[in-house]
């Protein structure tokens, strides 16, 4: 004690101590009647430090990070003790004061981590006590079951004794999820009379990909004029709600999942790792398919903020959209830190952290819009149309339909150059140029890693052998000789005539391409056998018969190296009963094309299969 402070309290010190500690003894007696800790009173007015602390990890998305740590701050300085009473379920914990330190973390990582599919790798990918990223999907898929390696996690919740994820009814901040447009391109559209406010119906066919059924019609963007730009869905949440919102919006559809997969295929090959990448591709003055991206309205206030040369602007489309909601999680199962964590849940509620958040460019909670949401910002002040929430269930079936749909594809195509290949199907159009035309129309689907091949088959080709090969299986991006694969096949496609004479030495072909696929079969990739055909059946004398074949069908069938057939009849009189028997014995299906541009549709009705896989 210095002098001055001895000079206060003696020379009658006694009373002076009286006058003091009386008081503080009534209040401390007045805790224990109410059930506070001595400990819990003394620290709300001293530092939180300590052995006695109970400290939060807290890990948040990196967008919002500067916000909770002023949060986290204000939290710390006022000290306030748990909310346990001594002797309760907290074991002994209850009163020790709480403090909270923020960190970074990408919300994805965190997501797989929570689930159990991934293993820490050091202190920065730990788990929390208390979780908020930047969309509760992600909670959805961290409370899925833990998969064991290479299977699809359970849409089932995780165990309580795996430490359960529990979302509470806090929401720290919003972001729209909204479609941002060049400028200059936004600008020609309202030269065109364009609505500000399309449907989401209306962009997918204008950026390429198939139309929905439960959505407008209204011809806004002109279909094809677009490039649609996608933030990677597994690592990105604009992305992944990207998809859920096409999922909600073909609900109805009764051609849902073929539908969704061609978006899908679509959105593969414009897929980018990062929201930032996909506004790179913005440029002034740009001519042609011009770039329209998925983002949220927060991240085109922020790229705005950087005065680029082509800045962004944000479309909300009519029928509505989702938010990016970030979510206030506790991760941990001990009763004392949950009990910290709810004190830490009301602090962040507070005006001062809305004001915080606003600040950084996203709504708060109750929608309000920050200051700087402005025309000359790209985005508007005005509170979009949200849908409802998807259901957890429905996030995680959603996303391991992309996981399935996403792989790369591995195809061997077998085209029928049979004499009956030559008939008419459409006014002066072959069956065999009908397909083959298709065939080149496809491959704008695929991308340089999609694997593929093409065999001709009719009747002794190639010596007594009913097929051959005219490209190998390989990726389309690989060169052969001068050209790449793709180059190769267009070629081959475009030049390929009927054997006039020649039968359709169906099961010889078909037999040795599935057989040839399953032993080359790649994990990584979907593996299939597609089949072209006129429909008219086997009619090689010589070749094997149809017992005969699916026995042998039977035999190559390895479920650990799983191959479907899908085959395709073209035109009006098909008979399908023999291709139907094939496709009781191994995995694929059989469908009729009657006109042209019925084979894509097939083609992507034959890919959705794997949606129930």
């Amino acid at each position: 004690m210095s002098g001055s402070e001895y000079g206060r309290y003696g020379g009658g010190g006694r009373r002076r101590w009286a006058e003091v500690l009386v008081p503080l003894a009534g209040a401390v007696t007045l805790a224990t009647l109410l059930g506070i800790g001595a400990y819990a009173f003394a620290s709300a007015g001293a530092a939180c430090s300590g052995d006695d602390t109970v400290t939060l990890d807290v890990a948040v998305a990196p967008g919002i990070e500067p916000a909770m740590a002023k949060a986290a701050l204000r939290f710390n300085t006022d000290r306030l003790p748990t909310n346990v009473r001594p002797g309760g379920d907290a074991g002994g914990e209850g009163g020790r004061c709480a403090r909270a330190v923020v960190r970074k973390a990408d919300p994805g990582a965190m997501a797989a981590l929570l689930a159990g599919r991934s293993v820490p790798q050091g202190t920065g990918d730990r788990r929390p006590d208390v979780w908020i990223p930047d969309s509760s999907l992600w909670t959805a898929l961290a409370a899925a079951t833990p998969a064991s390696p290479g299977s699809t996690p359970s849409p089932s919740p995780a165990p309580a004794g795996g430490g359960a994820v529990e979302v509470t009814r806090t929401s720290v901040a919003r972001s729209p999820v909204v479609v941002a447009l060049p400028r200059t391109l936004a600008a020609s559209l309202a030269r065109q009379g364009v609505t500000a406010a399309p449907s989401w119906d209306n962009l997918l066919n204008a950026a390429g990909g198939t139309a929905g059924g439960a959505v407008t019609k209204n011809a806004v963007i002109p279909p094809g004029s677009v490039r649609l730009l996608v933030p990677d869905p597994a690592r990105v949440a604009a992305g992944m709600h990207a998809l859920v919102l096409t999922d909600i919006l073909l609900a109805n559809d009764p051609n849902k999942d073929s539908i969704f997969t061609g978006i899908v295929r679509t959105a593969r090959e414009s897929t980018l790792p990062t929201v930032e990448s996909q506004f790179t591709r913005f440029r002034p003055a740009a001519t042609g398919r011009q770039p329209i991206a998925l983002a949220s309205e927060r991240d085109v206030w922020a790229f705005n903020r950087t005065r680029p040369a082509e800045p962004a602007v944000a479309l909300y489309p009519q029928e509505g959209t989702l938010s990016l909601d970030h979510p206030f999680t506790i991760t941990t199962a001990d009763p004392g830190r949950r009990a910290a964590a709810r004190r830490l849940e009301r602090a962040m509620a507070s005006e001062a952290t809305r004001a915080d958040v606003r600040e950084l460019g996203y709504r708060s909670p109750d929608g309000k819009a920050p200051g700087s949401f402005t025309a000359a910002a790209g985005v508007n002040p005005g509170r979009p149309r949200e849908l409802p929430a998807p259901k957890p269930a429905a996030v995680r079936q959603v996303m391991q339909s992309w996981s399935k749909l996403s792989l790369g594809i591995r195809i061997l195509t077998l085209l029928d150059i049979s004499g009956t290949m030559a008939e008419p199907i459409a006014p002066g159009i072959t069956r065999l140029q009908a397909t083959a035309r298709t065939a080149q129309g496809g491959l704008s689907m695929m991308s340089n890693d999609t694997e593929l091949g093409v065999w001709a088959f009719s009747t002794e080709l190639q010596g007594d052998q009913d097929w051959r090969e005219l490209v190998p299986v390989g990726p389309l991006g690989e060169r052969i000789g001068s050209a790449t694969r793709r180059q190769a096949v267009l070629s081959r496609l475009g030049s390929v005539r009927p054997k006039t004479t020649g039968d359709t030495g169906l099961f010889e072909t078909l037999t040795a391409a599935y057989r040839e696929m399953t032993r080359t079969h790649k994990a990584e990739f979907g593996n299939t056998v597609l089949l072209f055909t006129d429909g008219k059946g086997n009619d090689d004398p010589g070749g094997p018969s149809l017992e005969r074949t699916l026995a042998d069908l039977r035999e190559i069938t390895d479920p650990g190296r799983p191959v479907q057939i899908v085959m395709i009849g073209v035109g009006r009189d098909v008979d399908t009963r023999e291709l139907r028997r094939i496709a009781e014995v191994v995995p694929g299906g059989v469908y009729v094309a009657e006109s042209p541009d019925q084979i894509v549709k097939i083609f992507l009705q034959a890919l959705s299969r794997r949606i129930g896989e």
